[in-house]
């Protein structure tokens, strides 16, 4: 084992003044999740061993400790190290001066409270309810502040109100749910739509290993800015150009501040001359203003695949906005309509009954679903169709469901309900049609009956077949045991042994004659 220091023949370098001057070294742990946050100055090689450190800007739930100076036994220089604690909610610079009057220093370093990452940051983004300005100012807002994509580790969660923590709001936090890797939870409050129009400004504050991520939300009001323009084009449906005969496309403008200085312009590729509606103008909730134009078209212009143009102009677009929309290309695929029945315990408890209609393996995706009742066309608000999903990503093929909702009575009563549904790429009339009543439900159950009724014969049939086979089997074995004896018996007569058994004498001897 090697000598100690202090018993060292070699006493190690000897300092060749008798002051030097100090050097800084910033420490700095790595992001732990406590709440308190640690920074650290080393202060080392320094003569005589008097010197004082100080910080600045310390906060008020800070606190600071300087250790005593020690002399190191290798250089009989001295080491210090001064430490800051903080809480992680505040991350910023701190700076360590160091004072060393003998050699007339005066250091600084300054210090990121920015730990070293080992982890994601979250996404942190507030979403809010929809409010009216004029309505009732107790109407309840909802404010819903998504956190995801982070480590799994503690996070805390603040809300605050013109940038102060408040009292008044109650937070109610969801579970973390894990999504591979990574974690999201969700934090949300309801507050008074009073409060919300009040130009206050709420915001969600994250705090995630003594970093902080926020996002703000802000009232809204009839002169609120526009978060961005934007427009669309939607194509004729199925039934303007199958059943109506009159397509039209609509161009949609929302999110526009006003409507002054608006310009909204059709034009076509093959520069034929169109001719548009007046476009409608409606403001929303959120004071934004939404402008709906709709543009009548041919349909064999349509179906030959003609391209149309909406072009937007506003004085707060740095550009013009300009759309195009034409019939989708590909191959057409002809959808496939299924109907499916009420379920038996609706059925029992329930006085409206659920009848679903299932499309798929469509193209293109535009379709247009509706409802008869005994022949005879139900109201678009008594029905609701999902918008057509792609069935999967190695096929252009898409699928709908619809639902409709209908008394107990009626169905009962034997009453026709149709799914009909249009698509281009149907024949003939672009319709395909499926009823349901209550006679295909009691079908069905007679055919479950007598799948039941056929299950039971067939299996008394095979509990029969077995026994019979098992009986003939037994009498096989009885005739089989039976010849092997008699054969035996026979043989032993012809070769004219005795018997062993008394009991076939009668068969070896004669009787006697009486007297004999």
């Amino acid at each position: 084992m090697g000598e100690s220091p202090e018993t060292s023949a070699d006493p190690g370098p000897v300092p060749t003044a008798s002051i030097q001057a100090p050097s800084i070294y910033p420490l700095r742990l790595c992001c732990t999740e406590e709440a308190r946050v640690r920074l650290g100055c080393l202060v080392k090689d320094y003569l005589p061993g008097s010197v004082t450190v100080t910080w600045d800007t310390v906060p008020l739930d800070g606190s600071t400790l300087t250790f005593p100076s020690i002399q190191m036994a290798s250089s009989s220089l001295y080491i210090t190290t001064s430490q800051l604690t903080i809480s992680g909610e505040q991350p910023k610079e701190f700076t360590c001066r160091v004072l060393h009057a003998e050699t007339n220093s005066n250091l600084n370093k300054t210090i990121s409270t920015e730990c070293a990452k080992n982890f994601s940051d979250p996404s942190v983004k507030l979403f809010y309810s929809s409010c009216n300005p004029n309505g009732d100012t107790q109407t309840t807002i909802h404010l819903l502040c998504r956190i995801s994509g982070y480590t799994p580790g503690k996070i805390k969660v603040t809300w605050l109100v013109d940038g102060l923590k408040s009292e008044e709001l109650y937070a109610r936090s969801g579970p973390e749910i894990q999504e591979g890797n990574l974690t999201s939870t969700y934090s949300e409050v309801n507050i008074t739509q009073g409060q919300w129009v009040s130009e206050k400004t709420y915001t969600c504050r994250v705090n995630y290993y003594g970093y902080n991520f926020e996002s703000h939300a802000h009232r809204c009001t009839a002169e609120s800015e526009p978060r961005g323009v934007s427009a669309y084009l939607s194509p004729p449906t199925p039934l303007e150009l199958y059943v109506n005969k009159s397509p039209k496309i609509t161009c949609l403008v929302v999110d526009l501040a006003n409507e002054k200085n608006l310009s909204l312009t059709w034009s076509r590729a093959n520069g034929k001359p169109v001719h548009a509606g007046p476009p409608e103008i409606k403001r929303q909730f959120n004071g934004t203003v939404t402008v709906t134009s709709t543009l009548p078209v041919d349909v064999t212009d349509w179906v030959e695949g003609e391209t149309y143009y909406c072009k937007v102009s506003h004085s707060d677009l740095p550009t013009d906005i300009q759309r195009s929309i034409s019939k989708d290309v590909g191959k057409r695929l002809a959808p496939k309509a299924y109907v499916f029945l009420p379920d038996g315990k609706e059925l029992e408890n329930e006085e409206e009954l659920t009848l679903t209609c299932m499309i798929q393996k469509f193209f293109p995706r535009d379709i247009f679903v509706r409802w008869l009742h005994n022949k005879e066309l139900m109201r678009a608000d008594q029905h609701t169709t999902t918008q057509p999903h792609r069935a999967d990503n190695n096929t252009p093929a898409f699928f709908a469901y619809s639902r409709l909702a209908v008394p107990r009575a009626n169905w009962k009563r034997g009453d026709e309900f149709t799914c009909q549904v249009i698509h281009e790429a149907l024949p003939r009339t672009r319709t395909l049609e499926k009823s349901v009543f209550i006679n295909s439900e009691l079908a069905l159950e007679d055919l479950c009956a007598e799948e039941a009724e056929s299950e039971e014969l067939e299996e008394t049939w095979t509990s029969l077949l077995v026994f019979i086979v098992l009986f003939l089997l037994s009498m096989s074995y009885g005739a089989a045991v039976s010849l092997c004896k008699v054969k035996w018996i026979l043989a032993a007569i012809l070769q004219g042994q005795p018997q062993g058994s008394q009991d076939y004498t009668n068969v070896t001897q004669r009787p006697l004659p009486a007297g004999v």
